[in-house]
């Protein structure tokens, strides 16, 4: 019987814990934080007020633009500059041809969103704008200990070059899963390379750092950094390129022993010949 009951009692239940899920999603749905979502995914290229940084300035850009096509830049930017919209095309290459990502947000969220930059955004603290010409030899080279690892960052965050090159830096040029470097200083200039560096750019920057910020001493020693090897103009690709060269050389020089040694070994194995009669 008490089973019966359980089962007919769930009978009446289910339909009621369904419609309490759908109301929490719907309640979730509603409680969409454009500040927050400022913050995580525009802050980094962006600012409402403070002037161009890696993208542009937000400030009254409903008033430059219209509303459909904010919806488009906001949701596929890639696709609006595919089709070849005149602004959007204008934008990507003034701003060193950024790649801004797709943002997955409803109607209501855009305008959300919108409607918060139209009230002056999030009204922080700018980035530290210190230049990067007024860095000390000893601020530079903090900046390449970081870069290369060999001072680890203060909040445990990954070593840049794990992802990056930069100049000449490290045995093999740094690594090759993200952009080189060593014109970041001339293509983001001083404050937008003091924005990517401290609300971390670009996606998958601001998923490894989120939780490890880098401290603005740090970032500002990084920009000092990449700011000595801008200026050298030299490129890792190069010294890439020489180490394949070196690499093949020592494989051939390599190929070429082990040939050296089977031939010795051959002729102590084959046995000599004998001329006469059995």
């Amino acid at each position: 019987m008490f089973i019966m009951l359980t089962r007919n009692t769930l009978k009446w239940i289910l339909p009621g814990l369904v419609m309490a899920y759908f109301s929490f999603l719907a309640n979730t749905h509603a409680a969409f934080d454009p500040k927050a979502t400022f913050e995580k995914k525009c802050s980094s290229c962006h600012t409402v007020g403070g002037g161009a940084g890696i993208g542009p300035d937000l400030k009254g850009v409903t008033e430059r633009r219209d509303k459909e096509w904010l919806f488009r830049m906001i949701r596929s930017p890639q696709s609006l500059i595919n089709s070849g919209d005149a602004e959007a095309v204008k934008l990507y290459n003034q701003f060193n041809q950024t790649k801004m990502p797709d943002q997955d947000l409803s109607d209501q969220e855009i305008v959300a969103l919108l409607k918060f930059i139209d009230q002056g955004g999030p009204g922080d603290k700018p980035v530290d704008e210190k230049s990067a010409t007024e860095a000390t030899l000893a601020q530079i080279e903090l900046g390449q200990k970081l870069f290369m690892g060999r001072t680890p960052l203060t909040n445990g965050g990954p070593a840049c070059i794990s992802c990056h090159s930069a100049g000449r830096s490290g045995l093999l040029g740094g690594g090759t899963l993200a952009i080189d470097l060593t014109n970041a200083y001339a293509r983001y200039k001083d404050k937008g390379l003091s924005q990517a560096l401290q609300k971390m750019g670009f996606p998958v920057m601001q998923e490894i750092y989120a939780d490890k910020p880098l401290t603005s001493e740090e970032a500002f020693a990084l920009k000092s950094f990449f700011y000595r090897e801008d200026q050298k103009g030299a490129s890792s690709g190069d010294f890439q390129k020489k180490f394949i060269f070196l690499g093949l050389g020592g494989t051939i020089v390599a190929l070429g022993v082990i040939d050296l040694s089977w031939r010795k070994r051959r002729k102590k194995t084959v046995k000599p010949t004998h001329g006469g009669g059995q």
